[in-house]
């Protein structure tokens, strides 16, 4: 399991606590939103200008191209709409699968509490998002998410206590998932 996905709506943490734990378990870090940024542009000028078939398009490919040019020890935190788009949702939670162990981040098991956490902490980011629009999207997705992560994360707690749940919990799913030093071949 060298390869960690971050999976979870915008707003919860996935960059944040991905970093710090990356950094614990000494992996590199790899967050997709900022890289398309960097290589591709700004993520909703591009939905505006492309339209979102194809950003959803060129973040495919980007995942893609992410993994082939990364090591195995690495952390992704994936964009938010990755595995909520239903075209692509077969190939990617196949690729996510069978490339690595994923992390889903929820701040509440209950939809309610996710809804305003979330909605808050997007809206107060100044990127001009919409409340309506951010309600909506996470009550479409929040139980789409619940069918995904190896480790199911629901805290609202500060990134360093989450990155350290994260970090505890990847090492005990580590060792009930690593073959046992005294098994016969």
């Amino acid at each position: 399991m060298n390869r960690i996905f971050i999976i979870g709506p915008g707003g919860v943490g996935k960059t944040t606590c991905g970093k710090i734990f990356a950094e614990k378990i000494s992996y590199d870090f790899v967050d997709t939103d900022f890289e398309f940024i960097n290589r591709i542009g700004e993520i909703d000028r591009y939905i505006e200008e492309k339209g979102y078939l194809i950003y959803r398009n060129a973040n495919s490919n980007l995942f893609y191209e992410l993994i082939e040019g990364r090591n195995n020890n690495t952390v992704f935190a994936l964009s938010s709409g990755f595995l909520a788009d239903e075209i692509d949702l077969s190939k990617h939670s196949n690729s996510i699968r069978d490339l690595g162990l994923s992390i889903l981040l929820l701040p509440s098991e209950s939809l309610e509490e996710t809804e305003e956490v979330v909605v808050k902490r997007q809206v107060s980011r100044g990127l001009n998002y919409d409340e309506k629009r951010e309600r909506e999207k996470i009550k479409k997705r929040f139980y789409d998410y619940q069918h995904f992560g190896d480790i199911k994360l629901f805290s609202d707690q500060s990134p360093e206590l989450i990155a350290e749940m994260m970090k505890t919990r990847y090492n005990e799913l580590s060792r009930t998932s690593a073959p046992s030093p005294h098994s016969s071949d």
